[in-house]
């Protein structure tokens, strides 16, 4: 039977010089680590499992090898970690010092670096070598040293007009003779001439989209994984559909005149991984630095349609009910209409986007909805009242009980304490000579025999005070906040907070209601 696990960890990315440098390739990784467990003899017990991460930053823990790896350790799955060197566990030198010295050794885990001949084992209850420390220090100033030198050879390419970034625009490949230029890809380019001639035609986002998918038009991220040849999980699920978020990313990009856009965003703050939009002003614009997809007259007319349309989009709608709302087939929030005379009326866009799904096609009345949950919270209300007598009954009962088990008890307690005593007397007077050895002996067994009795006696008397004291002190069914809103005849925020988790409407006008309380759906027709 296996001791446990071991694990290997391989790590290769863009830092290791794409990989040129082959001993720190994942294969190579793979064989040393397989080549030194089984060399050792202490690990032909263990279960041998195997991470990695193939292109990701050792700078940063968000990886899904490190994390699976991670996850696996806290399900107590992995005893042993073994790593090629310390760099390739991390190269953020605190975050290494935190794993390496207080995670990993609270957690039991055993942890290896072949190269750095590093074996937490030999460092039980103090620190590694300084060369240790001096190692994980260098190499976090190395990654650092390279990200620096690389940002800075991109931005010099890019101040040249080249074409320097990982990723193209939809419509656009790198040239495969000059992987600083952009070429067109004339099937996408299709598809974006069409979304922009249909906007220039008046035709909304939505409708620009339930066009696209009714045709069963590819979305970019399919086209993409159609030409890089590439199977991607999130293709696999259902509901691929153009979104209106595409459609305005894509009306929006001034690629398709040409232009090549950069220095857009910022680091959000020192150490996060987040960006933010910069202000247009600092921008940076190549002109004409590719082929382009859109004439520029057009862009620019479409661009001030959106603009128009922008400015005419009204306040957010305010209702008791918001955040409420989903749609029953594809569980996203609806969205709200406001008509004329501040009516409001809720709807699934996903069933704008395509006319073959289960989405709910037509629009449900705010006020009808609200009545709705209204009348049930006022069900739901009766039943907690009822609920509450109950409880209130069986803590009055269950008070009463105790009073009398606690002074059953206070009496069981004397009457032990006096059996004692006379089984004391009785055995003084044997000594004394006053009672026949038999005498005694039947004495004595029946006076046991009482205290038996007496103890098991005490013994159920104190279970049902510990029951009644569990029943006085229950607040699984603590109802007294929801009980507050009992004669409420108009619907607040503050109730709907309190009753209401989520409101489901499906395509046939069935509404769910999840209440905070036991997160049930009532169906309400």
């Amino acid at each position: 039977m296996a001791k446990g696990k071991i694990a290997g960890y391989y790590r290769l990315s863009i830092e290791d010089d794409n990989g040129k440098v082959e001993s720190n390739s994942i294969t190579n990784q793979r064989l040393l680590i397989k080549k030194y467990i089984a060399g050792d003899q202490e690990f032909a017990d263990y279960e041998f499992c195997e991470f990695y991460d193939d292109g990701f930053s050792g700078t940063t823990m968000n990886r899904p090898g490190i994390q699976s790896l991670l996850k696996a350790i806290k399900n107590d799955e992995i005893q042993v970690i073994v790593v090629k060197d310390i760099s390739r566990f991390s190269r953020d030198y605190i975050e290494l010092g935190t794993y390496m010295e207080q995670i990993l050794p609270f957690l039991g885990i055993r942890f290896i670096a072949i190269t750095d001949r590093y074996d937490s084992k030999d460092y039980i209850g103090r620190t590694a070598n300084i060369d240790i420390g001096f190692k994980s220090l260098l190499a976090d100033f190395y990654c650092k040293d390279i990200s620096g030198k690389v940002k800075s050879s991109i931005a010099a390419k890019r101040n040249q007009g080249k074409y320097a970034t990982g990723s193209t625009p939809f419509g656009y490949m790198k040239n495969p003779k000059n992987l600083n230029e952009l070429v067109i890809i004339q099937e996408e380019a299709k598809v974006i001439r069409r979304i922009f001639n249909m906007s220039l035609s008046r035709m909304n986002f939505n409708e620009i989209c339930k066009a696209l998918n009714d045709e069963s038009i590819l979305t970019p991220l399919e086209f993409k994984n159609r030409r890089k040849k590439l199977k991607r999980k999130e293709l696999e699920k259902q509901h691929k559909y153009w979104q209106a978020g595409t459609i305005r990313a894509i009306l929006m990009n001034e690629s398709y005149i040409g232009s090549m856009v950069y220095n857009k965003t910022e680091q959000e703050a020192v150490g996060s991984t987040r960006t933010v939009l910069k202000p247009r002003s600092e921008w940076k614009i190549y002109q004409n630095h590719h082929e382009a997809i859109i004439e520029e007259a057009l862009f620019r007319k479409v661009q001030g349609n959106l603009i128009k349309r922008k400015e005419s989009e009204k306040s957010p709608v305010e209702y008791l009910l918001k955040s409420k709302f989903y749609c029953g087939y594809c569980k996203r929030k609806l969205r709200v209409m406001k008509l004329a005379g501040e009516q409001l009326f809720f709807y699934c866009d996903n069933h704008k986007l395509n006319s073959q799904n289960a989405c709910l096609p037509d629009k449900v009345s705010n006020e009808f909805v609200e009545l709705l949950v209204l009348n049930e919270i006022k069900k739901q209300m009766k039943d907690l009242l009822e609920l509450d007598v109950i409880k209130r009954i069986i803590i009055k009962e269950s008070k009463a009980t105790l009073s009398k088990a606690e002074r059953s008890l206070e009496a069981v307690a004397k009457a032990i304490s006096e059996v004692t005593e006379k089984k004391s007397h009785l055995l003084e007077g044997y000594h004394e000579g006053q009672y026949a050895k038999e005498q005694y002996k039947e004495g004595r067994n029946l006076l046991e025999d009482d205290l038996i009795a007496l103890k098991a006696t005490g013994q159920e008397l104190e279970d049902s005070v510990s029951n009644c004291i569990t029943q006085i002190n229950d607040k699984s069914n603590d109802y007294e906040k929801l009980l507050a809103y009992n004669g409420f005849d108009n619907l607040t925020k503050e109730m709907v907070h309190a009753f209401v988790e989520r409101i489901e409407i499906s395509a046939e006008k069935v509404i769910d209601i999840y209440w905070t309380f036991n997160h049930q759906g009532k169906n309400c027709e």
